[in-house]
């Protein structure tokens, strides 16, 4: 089916074109700069497009260059869920009508609370195979092709349609797939975490009660993807869908560890003007939420509420006190899969809190009733966020925990 571009369309698409010639350092064409090593496409599942026609989404990732996804107009995306933080470093495309069609696009990566463009450009118009884009590797958990419609080779018309038959993602060699134990000797979380005074609360189960795993079950289990043992059986990948089902005294899912005693037996309960109690965790978040891009990934929860967190929204790391969520700035460019250390010190009324084992601030507090969580805590629901499904979650990666009391 021909199309051809309205008055609008082909002043965007010439301001298009002038802008991708001015951006050269960031292929305004076809670049076999660097060869890849490892290719990251995700599945069907995880592509989605802003619009489509009969070609859908699924068809730019089923290696079939016989089937294609196309979406109209200038600004149309089609966008790749890593499912993970990774490292990226080129993208292949495929055009549909290749040899006769210039696409006009924008290559962008998600940086936990915006997109940002790697390339701008333009395919090469002179045949219908994949075509590389190679840019300095970036950490993502997500890739989006913007595209602005196309030019016709050899004086043809153009028009407002971006069709892709093809797009694979490619990384460095060895990172993380997001999944497995990558060959490790670590099968369920409790081999890489001393799990003995912890349970799991996890995403699912019955409106208003999620379901608890517990010792002596908590030894051997595992869920993917909400908890399990990620990195070559190095860290535990705690995920929350924002879909995900919730206790009743909150609206956010929560994939998160809560402290026990006595072998997990009963619920962990101090004091923090008695003893000493310093939780230490490090991980990383590798996942943020749409719209509402906050996670919590470890804190202390007093007798009725939280008395204060490690909190993300985007790039910018705060711990809280109580309901004041920017009570301290740790952490101005955080970027995704980043791990850090994260310790919490309660003694004498004061909880003093460590980021990178540099005290970032004190905070004066007696309460009772007190004890330690750790996980992926999603700060977005259903009714603040979309999509409202799985694809759409808050994930962290805990590499060590501890707990000590005296």
């Amino acid at each position: 089916m021909a199309h051809t571009f309205t008055r609008r369309s082909r002043t965007a698409l010439a301001a298009a074109t002038a802008l991708a010639a001015s951006l050269a350092a960031f292929s305004a064409t076809p670049s076999a700069a660097r060869a890849a090593d490892a290719e990251i496409t995700p599945g069907a599942a995880a592509v989605t497009a802003s619009t489509s026609d009969e070609n859908v989404p699924a068809g730019a990732v089923d290696g079939d260059l016989g089937t294609r996804w196309s979406g109209e107009g200038d600004g149309a995306w089609l966008q790749l869920d890593l499912g993970a933080a990774k490292s990226v470093n080129e993208v292949k495309l495929a055009t549909y009508r290749g040899d006769s069609r210039r696409n006009l696009f924008q290559l962008q990566y998600w940086t936990g609370s915006s997109w940002q463009t790697v390339v701008d450009g333009r395919s090469s118009g002179t045949g219908k195979g994949l075509e590389s884009f190679a840019f300095d590797a970036v950490t993502t958990s997500k890739i989006r092709y913007v595209g602005h419609g196309y030019q016709g080779v050899g004086g043809a018309d153009g028009g407002a349609w971006n069709s892709l038959t093809e797009v694979e993602v490619w990384g460095a060699a060895g990172g993380d797939d997001g999944g497995g134990d990558d060959g490790g000797t670590a099968k369920v979380p409790a081999d890489v975490l001393d799990l003995t005074n912890w349970k799991q609360t996890l995403p699912i189960g019955e409106p208003g009660h999620p379901t608890e795993i517990q010792q002596p079950a908590l030894d051997t289990y595992s869920h993917d993807p909400y908890f399990k043992v990620v990195e070559g059986g190095k860290a535990v990948q705690f995920q929350a869908p924002v879909n995900g089902v919730t206790t009743s005294g909150s609206k956010n899912p929560r994939s998160e560890l809560r402290e026990m005693k006595n072998g997990g037996k009963d619920k962990a309960s101090w004091s923090a003007t008695s003893g000493t109690h310093t939780l230490t965790v490090r991980e990383a978040f590798t996942h943020l939420p749409e719209k509402r891009p906050y996670v919590v990934g470890a804190q202390i929860h007093g007798g009725d509420d939280d008395v204060t967190v490690f909190r993300l929204e985007g790039t910018k790391l705060y711990v809280t006190k109580d309901d004041t969520t920017h009570h301290q700035l740790v952490d101005a460019n955080y970027k995704l899969g980043t791990v850090f250390e994260a310790k919490f010190v309660v003694k004498d009324g004061k909880v003093k809190a460590y980021y990178n084992g540099e005290l970032k601030t004190t905070i004066a507090y007696t309460g009772s009733g007190n004890y330690f969580k750790a996980g992926a805590y999603t700060q977005a629901n259903c009714t603040n966020t979309d999509p409202c499904s799985s694809s759409n979650y808050g994930e962290t990666r805990i590499h060590e925990l501890k707990v000590q009391h005296s």
